[in-house]
């Protein structure tokens, strides 16, 4: 789309590769209406790329961008796009499924239309005459300013031109002296200076769904610099950390100086992981400490299962002792053997006898000892 007059063209493409727009921009454009001055795009890939940049270099073309996720940086086109698909949608069911015969047709007619920016048709103030349309056929009007020679013509022409372009600029001027009284009722913002903390408008899939996604980023970023000092438009870098610069729109940006130092909420996230991390190993601790409670217990209980009851009888007999009884010793006197002993020749001579008399002396021996512990 031209600047001033507003005559715009349109293209149907498979796709937005970056040779299909190199192809329709310096294969068609240019060569209908020349090489332009500057091209004005939204930083799309389609053009920000090696190719687009060394044709306009050979081209002489000086390359120009919006700022990002900001479209009235070109409202003209956008403006464009959204009369375009009006456009598009009026035709009959039959025309939609075919909608690329008729996008010449109605660009055309856009064109041959009167915009209420500058107060001409952007036909007339690129050609400097009005088309002949269906319409003049229908009632047979034939245009009353035909020329006897080609130096009349340009006269005339010229003469024209001067009149429509000044008469479009001072509309102009009146409509953008009227948008912008219009935007300023709504805007509502300070200009900020280098330093200043904000917070940048979040257009990322972040955040949650898309009704429910956070309004502005979680990073600060720092003021560098006001890229002019009448536009709106800032280089701004993250406050912490490592981050490219980023140029944003005023409209993007919200200061937040009452907000505290990233640095301060960083540390007490890390606390905050380093003691969660703590809180799970000690539950991890208390888990196997458990579990290892729970198979010694299990093993006490087989090994009870496989005591024997001779091992029973035996420690139920020493408990009846006592355990802090001193331990027994009968003395020896004259070469004889302590009570309770047995032997040989009793074994020999007396048989039986002998081994009541021993089992006697055993009983008198433990008699003894229960007196001792009493």
């Amino acid at each position: 789309m031209d600047h001033f007059t507003r005559f715009a063209q349109a293209y149907a493409c498979t796709n937005k590769s970056a040779r299909t727009a190199a192809e329709k921009i310096f294969g068609d454009f240019v060569l209908k209406f020349g090489f332009p001055a500057q091209l004005h795009h939204d930083q799309g890939r389609e053009f920000e790329n090696q190719l687009f940049a060394t044709l306009e270099r050979y081209c002489g073309i000086q390359g120009s961008r919006t700022t990002p996720y900001h479209a009235a940086g070109n409202g003209q086109v956008e403006r464009f796009n959204r009369t375009l698909l009006s456009m598009l949608r009026s035709l009959a069911e039959e025309a939609k499924a075919d909608w690329k015969n008729s996008l010449s047709k109605v660009v055309h007619a856009y064109n041959c239309t009167r915009s209420e920016a500058t107060g001409y048709a952007p036909y007339y103030l690129l050609y400097g005459r009005n088309p002949r349309l269906p319409v003049d056929i229908m009632f047979g009007l034939v245009p009353g300013d035909q020329s006897t020679s080609h130096s009349d013509y340009v006269r005339k022409w010229r003469s024209r031109m001067q009149e429509a372009y000044r008469l479009a600029s001072e509309t102009a001027q009146k409509e953008r002296n009227r948008a912008k009284r219009q935007y300023d009722r709504k805007a509502h913002g300070v200009e900020l200076q280098p330093g200043c903390r904000v917070l940048v408008r979040n257009f990322r899939d972040r955040g949650g769904p898309g009704k429910l996604r956070s309004y502005w980023e979680e990073r600060v970023h720092v003021v560098l610099e006001r890229k002019h000092k009448d536009s709106p438009v800032y280089a701004v870098q993250p406050e912490r950390g490592p981050g490219k610069v980023r140029v944003l729109h005023r409209n993007l940006l919200l200061p937040c100086d009452f907000l505290p130092i990233q640095e301060e909420k960083l540390e007490k996230n890390k606390n905050g992981k380093e003691d969660a991390k703590q809180h799970r190993k000690g539950k991890t601790q208390e888990k196997q400490q458990e579990s290892d409670h729970d198979s010694s217990s299990e093993d006490e209980g087989d090994w009870g299962i496989i005591t024997t009851p001779a091992a029973e009888s035996h420690t139920q007999i020493r408990s009846q002792l006592g355990a802090e009884a001193e331990e027994f010793q009968p003395e020896e006197a004259n070469g004889e053997l302590p009570s309770g002993g047995v032997s040989s020749e009793c074994l020999d001579e007396g048989g039986k006898g002998g081994l009541e008399s021993s089992a006697e002396e055993e009983e008198a021996g433990r008699s003894e000892l229960s007196g001792e512990e009493d």
